[in-house]
């Protein structure tokens, strides 16, 4: 499937040439106005790169026969018309954006006679808003809920990438009223959701698409469509910028994008790298929820997921739909999560209120490709965190006073020739919940994916120490490898860094065996204790 992804270079289209560029069936070429960044992510990727100024060559472009298939980036799609789907209509490639405009996208089908006549798909709102979502509200509906009301908001980390054009195109709609939503303005109706792995943000209602389409398609009464910036201070402050709009005292913020922005900038160091997504559903039968977390700076390639599902299914010919229509309907939700497990993100996702349910596993995000290298009972053990793993351990104490004082201090276990273990995981938004118990002293951590740390690590906290992991897997051994410690936040010298020497293998009967010691610097060895566990 011979692709052009117009915008390729940019935050989302960038993303979605990486989610492409290795399949076999796709032949993907990046398109984009700068020479230097085509080159170089052509370059970087091994495909092919083309300097193109798309309101000026397109049509010409496309007369030449080289693309099956067109993917629209270069937005903000709000003001847009359809000049590049016509061509494509007129040139017989097939059609897709990540548009998530409502009247941009609810205005797509006005091209469906004629895409029908060419035998093209022209297909808007392949991303977050409104294809993701709506595989949400369909799988909800297909497994017998009755919806009524939807409400979601999606929450970007503030380490999230922000171009000006895309500060202009929001502070272009902030204010004003958004049609057939009586009383609602962009960035007005504030709400303050829970998501699983989040904690508590702000989100305030947005012109996005859903609330038309799932009112059309699937009769839901009413939809709540919001987004939300991480950083209180930035989410109320332009709350408050846009009252003049609301009141119709100004006609644009858009003017106040290059301030605005610089001030943005300034403060992204106060956030995180996190950010995510909550929809709820509610309906006679009762309600659901379901929540998304991404982490690592992983967030961008979300809305770009949608369009690399949707590519793959048109090279494999599995999307016999021609026509004009907003992208629901055409793909589902495993097929666009599969696209982050694929591509070894680190997002998660779920139903339920508190993330216990969310895939992948911690350790498959974290390791990524990697994670099939690690032994049968190691990947079991990872994939199935939410339970009680039991089995036998031998338990080697401290060799001096001083090491069975601070021994003692963190219920380490004592000495045992052979001891049971039990270890309960609890997951719950993305972190996983370790208790081990052992010569009755239990000992109690928190892994999670850090904030800002690179794949392959983990942070693990035992109470106020928190310490980075290295976690490399070599022919089914994965290690764990001291990269950082804080206490209470604060970075630790590295002479203050425990000794430890982690290791976890699987045996000939597929059992996960486990081998973990740990010292002090003057002090040795506090504990080493080795053995393995066996699942339910």
């Amino acid at each position: 499937m011979r692709t052009l992804v117009l915008g390729g270079t940019g935050v989302f289209g960038g993303r979605l040439c990486r989610l492409l560029a290795n399949d076999p069936l796709i032949e993907l070429t990046v398109g984009a106005r700068d020479r230097a960044r085509v080159e170089a992510m052509a370059a970087e990727l091994g495909v092919a790169g083309l300097v193109l100024d798309w309101r000026h060559d397109l049509d010409r472009l496309l007369a030449s026969r080289q693309f099956d298939v067109l993917v629209h980036v270069a937005g903000p799609f709000q003001g847009q018309d359809y000049s590049v789907a016509e061509a494509c209509i007129r040139h017989g490639v097939h059609y897709l954006d990540l548009s998530d405009d409502r009247a941009f996208v609810c205005g797509i089908d006005r091209l469906d006679a004629v895409a029908r006549d060419a035998g093209v798909l022209v297909c808007s709102g392949a991303s977050t808003a409104p294809a993701l979502t709506a595989a949400i509200l369909e799988q909800a509906l297909d497994e017998g809920m009755a919806v009524d009301r939807v409400s979601f908001a999606i929450v970007p980390g503030n380490d999230a990438p922000r171009g000006l054009a895309l500060i202009e195109a929001i502070l272009a709609g902030a204010g004003k009223p958004i049609p057939d939503q009586p009383g609602r303005h962009v960035w007005g109706s504030l709400r303050r959701i829970s998501v699983p792995g989040l904690g508590r943000r702000w989100a305030a209602s947005c012109d996005l698409p859903e609330p038309a389409l799932f009112r059309q398609r699937f009769g839901v009464a009413e939809t709540y469509a919001g987004a939300g910036l991480e950083l209180s201070v930035l989410h109320l402050g332009l709350w408050v910028l846009a009252m003049p709009v609301r009141l119709g005292l100004l006609h644009s913020l858009k003017p106040a994008a290059t301030p605005l922005a610089w001030i943005a900038d300034r403060l992204r160091a106060f956030g995180t790298d996190k950010g995510g997504l909550r929809i709820d559903f509610e309906g006679a039968g009762g309600s659901r929820t379901w929540s998304l977390v991404a982490e690592g700076g992983d967030g961008p390639f979300v809305p770009a997921t949608p369009a690399a599902a949707l590519v793959r299914k048109l090279a494999r010919g599995e999307v016999s739909r021609r026509g004009a229509v907003p992208c629901i309907g055409l793909l589902s939700l495993a097929e666009i999560e599969a696209e982050w497990v694929q591509a070894s993100l680190r997002i998660a996702s779920g139903w339920g209120k508190d993330g216990a349910s969310f895939r992948p596993s911690l350790y498959r995000r974290v390791l990524g490709s990697a994670y099939g290298a690690m032994s049968e009972g190691g990947q079991r053990l990872h994939d199935d965190a939410g339970g009680t793993w039991s089995g036998r351990c031998s338990v080697e104490g401290p060799a001096n006073l001083a090491g069975r004082l601070v021994a003692r201090l963190f219920a380490l276990p004592p000495a045992a020739a052979d001891a049971p273990i039990e270890v309960d995981f609890a997951v719950r938004g993305g972190r996983e919940t370790w208790i081990r118990r052992v010569g009755g002293r239990a000992m109690r951590s928190e892994q999670c994916i850090g904030l800002r740390r690179p794949t392959g690590w983990i942070v693990e906290r035992f109470g106020p120490f928190a310490f980075d992991l290295a976690v490399p897997v070599t022919a089914g051994r994965l290690e764990l490898v001291m990269a950082g410690m804080r206490f209470g936040g604060v970075k630790l010298p590295r002479f203050c860094w425990p000794v430890v020497k982690a290791a976890e293998t699987g045996d000939e009967e597929g059992r996960f065996r486990f081998d973990v010691e740990i010292g002090l610097p003057w002090i040795g060895r506090l504990v080493r204790y080795r053995g393995f566990l066996t699942g339910r």
